[in-house]
């Protein structure tokens, strides 16, 4: 049965790949380069998202570059993602769901116990919203005001970890970021009877793609019999994505067949400051039992660009608190005590201060990896947040994630020896 769902779940994700994005639905993503989504898989999703000090030798890691030397065997993994969130506001409540292509990614050794390789494909961030709002006028006419974006941006990553001495190894990424943001801005005015309608909308169109670079060190202490404690960092360089902006203005009357098109900006080059951040992260783990630890991930996103007069952006820092156990992993007769659990709480801040008012995001987050044939598994994650609040005419989202994957191990690239 387990080996059945297996492969629908690669299935299902090859027929939901669309650009490898994932659409979340939030008011929030209106700001900068939208949602910035977080860039792990499900085995670190379910864990509160550790990855900078944690590694697993079955599941890729792409948190930490330099964690990648641990995949002696050439792993495939490829997953969808799932999202209903409530929006509440003091006034109103509404609910949205998604649903999409979350990531692909390949790993093999290079050189083996030396060099290991990975490509990957998965989203970077995700504009998803349709904000609105009325007023009634004097005259008895009232107006509507509504804000819609969509889009995001995607990446291709390759990786390449390097072991420098035994428990030393060293780790590089290049990502490829590229996407398209699409906003626009609408007021109608409506007459006291409906009679006429008056539209204005102000629409804009952004499209990016540049590189970006990330440094990983991974150190492992052994500590006592099959236990080891893991020491991991990164570093994030800054990069100003290259882009290219338009922007035209739209006048019409609905009740007659007048239309005004105006183009405001053609081609117009743009740059985003995507900000250096540095993480760092640990873990303790007894060789296929158990393992815990916490990473701390800082960014600078003070100098990034801004959006409007009322977003500023502040430096954040983000925790992640979680840990994995198998209860008996020899066990022949009981196949969940061979199953590994996992479970995490994470604490986020967000960039962007909206009217003055720090958002904040924590979530409590749990999974597993069910065995199947091999040393392949099913994996999956779960997460309950909270994100935002309701003071100053602001939104709070409650909302729960899922996360199906499958993950395939195998040798691949061995020549035979015998026929």
């Amino acid at each position: 049965m387990i080996n059945k769902w297996f492969w629908v779940v690669i299935v299902v994700a090859l027929r939901l790949n669309s650009g490898y994005s994932q659409t979340i639905n939030s008011p929030y993503s209106n700001i900068g380069l939208g949602e910035v989504l977080f860039q792990g898989l499900p085995h670190n999703f379910a864990m509160g998202e550790l990855g900078i000090g944690t590694y697993s030798n079955w599941h890729i890691n792409i948190q930490n570059p330099a964690m990648l030397i641990n995949n002696t065997f050439s792993s495939f993994q490829v997953g969808i993602a799932g999202d209903v969130r409530n929006h509440e506001t003091n006034l109103a409540a509404t609910t949205d769901n998604s649903a999409g292509l979350r990531f692909m990614a390949l790993s093999f050794p290079v050189i083996k116990n030396r060099w290991v390789t990975s490509i990957a494909a998965l989203p970077l961030s995700s504009v998803k919203y349709n904000t609105f709002a009325s007023d009634t006028l004097a005259t008895g006419a009232f107006s509507t005001t509504s804000f819609q974006g969509d889009g995001g941006l995607s990446q291709a990553i390759w990786t390449n970890s390097i072991r420098l001495y035994k428990t030393l190894s060293l780790g590089i990424k290049a990502s490829y970021i590229f996407g398209k943001i699409d906003r626009s801005s609408r007021i109608a005015l409506f007459s006291e009877d409906f009679s006429s309608t008056y539209v204005v909308s102000l629409i804009e169109s952004q499209s990016y793609n540049d590189f970006n670079f990330q440094l990983g060190l991974a150190y492992k202490i052994t500590v006592g019999e099959k236990k080891v404690l893991n020491l991991g960092s990164t570093y994030n360089f800054a990069s100003s994505l290259s882009g290219n902006l338009d922007q035209f203005f739209l006048r019409q009357r609905l009740s007659g067949d007048a239309v005004q098109t105006q183009n405001l900006i053609e081609d117009q080059q743009i740059n985003f400051e995507l900000p250096p951040s540095f993480a760092f992260g640990t873990s303790f783990e007894k060789l296929n039992a158990f393992k815990f630890g916490v990473d701390i991930v800082l960014q600078n996103w003070s100098n990034s660009q801004q959006e409007n007069a009322e977003t500023a952006f502040r430096n954040t820092a983000n925790i992640s608190v979680g840990g994995e156990w198998i209860p008996d992993i020899q066990n022949v007769s009981n196949y969940f005590k061979r199953v590994t659990y996992r479970v995490g709480i994470v604490n986020k801040q967000l960039p962007y201060l909206v009217n003055a008012t720090e958002i904040n995001d924590f979530g409590i987050n749990f999974g597993a990896s069910f065995p199947v044939s091999g040393y392949s598994s099913m994996d999956i994650g779960f997460k309950y947040g909270v994100r935002g609040t309701l003071d100053n005419e602001l939104i709070r989202e409650n909302y729960f994630q899922i996360v199906l994957g499958a993950t395939i191990n195998d040798r691949w690239f061995i020549k035979r020896r015998y026929d």
